[in-house]
């Protein structure tokens, strides 16, 4: 029997417009700002469809994660959808951009599989990490892109 995904949905307004949202989640140079636990990220040049890559992560003092990531659909300005793989999962980040009274509303829906028996206890553990996680790193986009569109302004 198939394990079922642990799906995770967040959403948030950014002041800013949708195509800026869309620029500084199609860059994985920008990624950094957006997620503290990166590492390493390669290609680090925007993303295109079928773009692939891996990426670094920190999982505790001495201890990083590899993943690799694929760009399996981009709408710019509306829509990026990655697919990851890593030791025991394999996830889908969907991210989906509109127009809000802020600015952009962003949501986030990510569906987890385990692959493996270990994949399986990792992702019974997840929800609250990940959904702390999606809540940072909502905080962190508002932070780049609000301090960027109220200097510009």
């Amino acid at each position: 029997m198939a394990a079922q995904p642990l799906v995770i949905e967040g959403r948030a307004s950014v002041a800013a417009p949708p195509q800026d949202v869309f620029e500084a989640l199609a860059d994985p140079a920008t990624w950094f700002s957006i997620d503290p636990t990166l590492v390493d990220v390669n290609p680090r040049e925007r993303l295109a469809l079928g773009t692939t890559g891996t990426m670094r992560n920190r999982r505790g003092p001495g201890l990083t994660a590899t993943a690799t990531w694929t760009t399996t659909e981009l709408i710019p300005g509306a829509r990026l959808v990655q697919h990851l793989k890593g030791f025991g999962y394999e996830l889908t980040e969907s991210v989906t951009l509109a127009v809000d009274t802020l600015g952009t509303q962003v949501t986030v829906v990510d569906s987890l599989i385990p692959t493996s028996l270990a994949g399986r206890l990792m992702v019974a553990m997840s929800r609250g990490i990940m959904e702390r996680d999606l809540q940072a790193r909502f905080a962190r986009l508002k932070v780049l892109l609000e301090t960027s569109v109220a200097a510009e302004g």
